[in-house]
């Protein structure tokens, strides 16, 4: 690992022995809680096969923060207290995949030029300022297994504006006031089967007779293996449980887009085959129980259409998962097949384990079942998920906790970081699912957090 300073970085005199051991670790950049990492105006920091770690106080002053080299890289470590902020995030590496491990922000730029920037289940906030450059097919987002670029915008009448360019160009002859957008890349399932491997979230102030004009933008190998002269954009009003079809007025396949024209209101959109196309597995169910201290896994499903085939997937924190062990599939089947795998190391720590299933089909594509968690000592305090997400009405905290709180204070908090309102709920040892109403909040992008659980706060979309 290498870390190199061009221009001018200053660092406290606290850290300064703090960094030399760590070129000595080849962990990247660590900042431990109490140190302080201030960039001075528009240096840049340049980290070569390694990541950021961030538990103490980092200041982006003007500066770029450049991600490179061969090896995975993760940017800022699941420990820490708030997240960390970036004036300019690059991310240019030849080889490997710089992955998140809690959400951050950029203020000005993120710079994808070459290798991807995996979400890993974070949140990326653009905020009211920020914006992507040069993301293409070979430096993209990514986020199959969770996570979102935010971006806030006023858009008064606007034309054809992209906003951070994210790649959504909105157009409208009303005022949609304060807007905010969530861009995943997860694949949505509809109706027609399933649809690309990207979605916006799109929730303004004024989401009434907008006559708006749509230009999705894709990338080729966002595409799940849909014939892109069948694409078109379809909308959700409620998370992605159902799907409306609202075609194309346009589309072309050589600049990767799909327009509309006559928008009335504003949900959640993604492109999608208007022909029918089977999803390549149902999963009719899945499940664990421990037996002899090992974890057995068991699914089925209902039909597969050229699975390959599955893996067994095991996490100690319930966003960084790595593979446990892999399952043939039956193939193309139209019955019922059921699967078992089993964790025979499974409480080699004392702490929790999260299990889920990655499908794989045969052209390399896949998705990801629901995740269990199983302990065989005391459960760890861990926020795990907010869903749905966006939401209009009740979303469900999951969190786990060890059972010395007999309650937690929920806090919601804004962009701004003002608290809107903080309510008590009583909680269990173990794994907790309780419900929390958020339909009496006005339209907007806020972050939840439970006191005495975890520090981190999860953002959500209230739509």
């Amino acid at each position: 690992m290498y870390n190199m300073f061009t221009k001018s970085v200053s660092l406290f005199a606290s850290v300064l022995a703090l960094f030399s051991s760590t070129l000595a670790s080849a962990q990247g950049i660590v900042i431990t809680s109490g140190a302080n990492c201030i960039v001075n105006g528009n240096a840049n920091l340049i980290v070569n096969d390694g990541g950021l770690n961030n538990s103490g106080t980092f200041v982006p002053g003007n500066g770029t923060v450049f991600f490179s080299g061969t090896a995975n890289a993760t940017i800022t470590s699941i420990s820490g207290t708030s997240s960390t902020s970036f004036y300019n995030l690059g991310i240019n590496k030849s080889a490997g995949t710089a992955k998140l491990s809690r959400n951050i922000a950029v203020s000005n730029s993120l710079l994808m030029q070459l290798g991807n920037l995996d979400l890993s289940g974070f949140d990326l906030d653009l905020g009211s300022t920020g914006n992507i450059a040069g993301e293409s097919a070979s430096s993209a987002v990514q986020g199959p297994s969770g996570g979102a670029i935010l971006r806030t915008i006023n858009l008064n009448a606007p034309s054809a504006v992209n906003p951070g360019n994210m790649g959504i160009e909105i157009t409208s002859t009303a005022n949609l006031g304060l807007t905010t957008i969530r861009r995943g890349n997860q694949q949505q399932v509809n109706s027609s089967g399933y649809g690309i491997n990207r979605y916006y979230d799109i929730v303004p102030a004024n989401n009434t007779a907008l006559n708006a004009t749509l230009k999705f933008y894709y990338l080729d190998n966002e595409l799940a293996t849909i014939n892109e002269s069948e694409l078109k954009l379809w909308s959700s009003a409620n998370s992605g449980a159902s799907w409306t079809l609202l075609g194309s007025d346009a589309q072309d396949a050589a600049a990767n887009f799909v327009l509309k024209n006559g928008i009335g209101q504003f949900n959640r959109v993604t492109l999608a085959s208007s022909v029918s196309h089977p999803l390549p597995v149902f999963f009719l169910s899945f499940s664990g129980q421990i037996l002899n201290n090992n974890v057995q896994l068991s699914w089925s499903t209902g039909f597969e259409l050229n699975n390959h085939h599955f893996e067994m997937e095991k996490s100690a924190d319930g966003r960084n998962f790595s593979l446990l062990a892999k399952v043939l599939s039956s193939g193309n089947s139209n019955a019922t097949s059921s699967y078992q795998s089993t964790d025979f190391n499974a409480f080699a720590n004392s702490g929790l384990n999260y299990y889920r299933i990655k499908q794989v089909n045969n052209d390399g594509t896949f998705s990801y079942s629901k995740v269990l968690s199983f302990s065989r000592a005391a459960y760890a305090n861990a926020f795990i998920s907010v869903y749905p997400n966006p939401s209009n009405g009740p979303v469900h905290l999951r969190f786990t906790s060890n059972g010395a709180l007999k309650t937690t204070l929920v806090q919601v908090v804004d962009l701004k970081g003002r608290l809107i309102e903080a309510k008590s709920i009583s909680i269990q040892n173990g794994l907790n699912d309780i419900p929390y109403d958020v339909s009496h909040l006005a339209q907007g992008t806020y972050f939840l957090k439970l006191s005495g659980i975890e520090d981190r706060g999860i953002s959500i979309i209230k739509n």
